[in-house]
């Protein structure tokens, strides 16, 4: 299969992040964290992107963001990014599970098993599967209370978790970042690009309620 030219957003936790990828390989990266500013980063990060990559809207084949779970607003501002991109220049969107570019990013130690943080003592869960050094979702997200999972977390890794793990946590650390969530969708470019991606959505798992205020 010819390798697919991918431009990859990450915006699901406080990492903003763009990557350009050719098949797995990473020809440019612009990621740094955040706090609440992935609205006016991410256009920066993009030509940057796309400068340091040496490639055009015109060269690419697909966006690629990370779709969820994770943060209500990041997850809102990239996927935003990522239609109004692909309308613009006729491209598909390929929408990557997020806690699966986690773990994707520790692929020497193939955990089967995850956690990263939502809000309060509530984290989003989940479990997957390794073929040689990729790893597939074995089933979907859950969110709840950490103490949940605590018990079935052996081989897994965590995200955001310190202050509710502790010092003591022997769980791997995973982080966010564009160059996995690229390298993913150009894996499965062809069972996970979405032509016309109208009614795609995030992935937010997590029940959000807006209040009227009076």
């Amino acid at each position: 299969m010819t390798s697919k030219t991918l431009l990859a957003l990450e915006t699901s936790s406080t990492v903003c992040g763009v990557s350009i990828a050719h098949g797995e390989d990473i020809l440019s990266l612009a990621e740094e964290p955040v706090h609440r500013k992935h609205a006016e980063i991410l256009p920066k990060f993009i030509e940057s992107a796309l400068q340091q990559g040496q490639k055009s809207f015109e060269e690419l084949d697909a966006i690629a963001v990370s779709i969820g779970p994770g943060s209500f607003t990041g997850l809102r501002i990239g996927l935003g990014f990522a239609k109004g991109m692909a309308y613009a220049h006729g491209l598909p969107i390929i929408p990557v599970p997020t806690l699966l570019s986690l773990a994707f990013g520790l692929q020497d130690d193939k955990p089967s098993r995850g956690i990263a943080h939502s809000h309060s003592r509530k984290v989003f869960y989940q479990e997957f599967e390794w073929q040689n050094t990729v790893p597939r979702v074995k089933d979907a997200a859950v969110v709840g209370e950490i103490d949940l999972f605590i018990k079935q977390l052996k081989r897994g890794f965590q995200w955001n978790c310190d202050s509710l793990l502790g010092d003591q946590s022997t769980l791997k650390k995973a982080e966010p970042s564009a160059a996995f969530v690229g390298r993913l969708a150009s894996i499965y470019f062809d069972e996970w690009a979405r032509e016309k991606p109208y009614d795609l959505v995030p992935d937010y798992i997590a029940p959000f309620e807006i209040k009227n205020r009076a």
